[in-house]
């Protein structure tokens, strides 16, 4: 919704205007969406001129607390108030992108009440750290597109993406109520995939299952950004959307609308298989001896794979399967 609201902005930008230029959104009474002359965009709250707090410097964003500001609208007009302004200091469309999401997601997701600007400084600062993180992370968007997809194909996605691990570095990817699921994608001929030896012989811990995910890059194939935005549409617990947008990114990196990697399943019908981790081979070591960390690749093609009805009740990641 922002950004849609932001391109349109930056189209009928008035030449010549030297203040901001926005408009207040629509399920956000006393929120507005401008832009300057830059291009750079704005989120304003409007607030009481006694709401005073020190004002917020970041990587590329600002934030300035109960300033009286104005405001050009459609037809030439302007309004006034005092606002606490929420600014990036930027104009690539694709960051302004990834900005204008969370922004989105942080804000204009609750109900109509308006926010303290104590309430606003907190938020900015949760983002400022997830900012810092993905500054760090490592981006493995092939990874994340199988994750996603897995996601995208549950009966409920919502419900799925809850079990979707928060922390990107957790043993599994998904942990259901009676089983784990680690996602593995390639683009190879083969299901060829690398694991580490405590994700298939996990130490009295649930039963375990791999979803392998074959892929081909193809121009009617789909983005993460699309992934990723169509299961967020269907999320409609903004606690959740939050989090699941901030894995995607954490995962994605904050250049994950500027992929073009597009993917499709190399089949319909046989482009995810499912397996039971205790059925994959791996490499024997003594439980006495020092050698720890252990990761090695195994190809899965002549493996047998899960049944149907098996197949079916994991990738609705709701219950683990029967009759192993």
């Amino acid at each position: 919704m922002l950004f849609e609201t932001y391109t349109a902005l930056i189209r009928k930008f008035p030449s010549g205007c030297a203040s901001l230029y926005g408009e207040e959104l629509q399920r956000k009474s006393g929120v507005w969406l401008a832009v300057d002359e830059r291009s750079f965009p704005s989120l304003l709250f409007s607030c009481l001129p006694s709401d005073t707090r020190n004002d917020i410097a970041l990587r590329f964003i600002g934030v300035q607390f109960a300033r009286e500001c104005e405001i050009g609208v459609d037809g030439g007009g302007h309004a006034n108030g005092t606002f606490s302004i929420v600014r990036l200091e930027e104009n690539d469309p694709d960051l302004v992108r990834v900005f204008l999401r969370l922004l989105e997601e942080t804000f204009c997701g609750d109900a109509l009440t308006p926010l303290t600007n104590r309430e606003i400084s907190e938020r900015i600062l949760e983002l400022a750290n997830l900012f810092s993180q993905l500054e760090h992370s490592a981006k493995d968007l092939l990874g994340l597109w199988g994750e996603l997809l897995i996601i995208s194909r549950a009966a409920a996605p919502a419900a799925a993406a809850e079990r979707w691990c928060l922390d990107r570095n957790a043993k599994y990817d998904f942990v259901c109520d009676d089983f784990a699921l680690e996602v593995k994608t390639t683009l190879k001929p083969s299901r060829v995939h690398r694991f580490a030896l405590d994700q298939l012989r996990p130490h009295g811990e649930l039963p375990v299952y791999v979803a392998s995910v074959q892929a081909i890059q193809a121009h009617g194939g789909t983005t993460v950004s699309e992934l990723m935005d169509r299961i967020l549409e269907v999320i409609t617990d903004a606690e959740l959307r939050r989090s699941f947008l901030a894995l995607c990114l954490l995962k994605g990196g904050e250049d994950i609308y500027k992929s073009g990697l597009r993917l499709q399943l190399l089949s319909v019908e046989t482009g995810v298989a499912y397996f039971a981790a205790g059925n994959i081979p791996v490499p024997i070591v003594d439980t006495a001896s020092p050698i720890s960390n252990v990761k090695f690749d195994v190809c899965l093609d002549q493996l047998q794979c899960v049944d149907r009805q098996n197949c079916n009740s994991l990738a609705q990641l709701t219950r683990r399967a029967v009759n192993e």
